[in-house]
């Protein structure tokens, strides 16, 4: 990738790319917005953890406090549990109730791989940066592999699952690192995808002028977020790694999109049979009432939602 702005091409190979925001270019061809940072790293990985690099130890702690406002990656390792790990989890037990494979990549703090252990999975993460790697492994006592995935020795169809929760935005080449996962996959594996939605029909300045939480993904942060897929880029893109049924489902924030992309349809299991098998284990038992906190919470948010609009029709 050059790192002139002007010169850059969309991942999809577009060069002509149209104007969008003083950070983002816009791609009609596929409908993504590709950052005009100066530089683009071609590697993410964090060489030096005292360093202010992407993706280091400061990065996971300065970084996320100072600069987005987020918690840094102690208080989320317990804030993330009962929320993001628990949603997502829910979301895979779908199509994939264990036992099974799973990998996460770009894993943070670890907490998924480890609700995924805890349910009976056989789970394993990658993340960039030494420390964090440590800091995973020390707080969960997971499997944590230190570097991007080209860089690992997992061989073909080592997985079923491979989850990349609000990593894609992140890569430079997303065709070239999402191929190499794709060869991990078994033959009716799936990915499980969160990345921030580029809707294509709001300008900037819609977004502007309705305060958009989607700005936040833009604003400062294109040396982070390289690509900002649509609907329309992200079903491209996985197509073209041979994974074209894209099921997308509501997201826990509603401006990330969320989605599973598989080569063929999945089956959808009920929550009768997920319940069946995750009763195995403590832990895997400890897991299930999680899962039955959150069913009721969504049951219950669903039921007002309802009731709200029943309430508007009358008026």
């Amino acid at each position: 990738m050059s790192d002139s702005p002007s010169e850059r091409h969309c991942w999809c190979g577009h060069p002509d790319l149209g104007a969008y925001s003083d950070d983002y270019s816009v791609c009609r061809a596929c409908g993504t917005l590709v950052s005009r940072a100066s530089v683009i790293p071609q590697t993410a990985q964090a060489a030096d953890d005292a360093s202010q690099e992407l993706y280091s130890k400061t990065y996971w702690n300065e970084r996320q406090t100072k600069h987005h406002g987020l918690p840094d990656i102690v208080a989320r390792a317990r804030l993330d549990l009962p929320e993001r790990c628990t949603y997502w989890l829910e979301t895979l037990l779908r199509y994939r109730p264990p036992p099974g494979r799973v990998l996460e990549v770009g894993c943070g703090n670890g907490g998924f791989v480890a609700l995924l252990g805890w349910a009976g999975f056989k789970a394993v993460g990658t993340e960039m940066s030494p420390w964090v790697v440590n800091f995973a492994r020390e707080t969960f006592g997971i499997d944590v592999y230190a570097g991007p995935i080209e860089a690992q020795a997992f061989g073909p169809g080592s997985f079923d699952v491979i989850v990349l929760n609000d990593v894609i935005e992140h890569l430079a080449d997303p065709a070239g690192t999402l191929k190499v996962c794709a060869e991990l996959l078994s033959e009716g594996g799936f990915f499980l995808i969160q990345t921030p939605e580029y809707i294509e029909h709001l300008s900037y300045r819609d977004l502007v002028a309705a305060d958009d939480l989607f700005l936040r993904h833009m604003d400062g942060n294109n040396d982070e977020h390289l690509y900002l897929y649509s609907r329309r880029s992200a079903g491209r893109l996985f197509s073209a790694l041979g994974f074209p049924q894209l099921d997308f489902h509501a997201p826990l924030y509603g401006y990330d999109m969320y989605f599973t992309a598989s080569r063929r349809p999945l089956a959808v299991s009920d929550r009768e049979l997920q319940a069946a098998s995750l009763v195995k284990t403590p832990s895997s038992r400890l897991v299930l009432a999680l899962l039955d906190k959150a069913y009721e919470s969504n049951d219950r948010a669903w039921a007002i939602k309802r009731l709200e609009a029943e309430l508007a029709a009358k008026r």
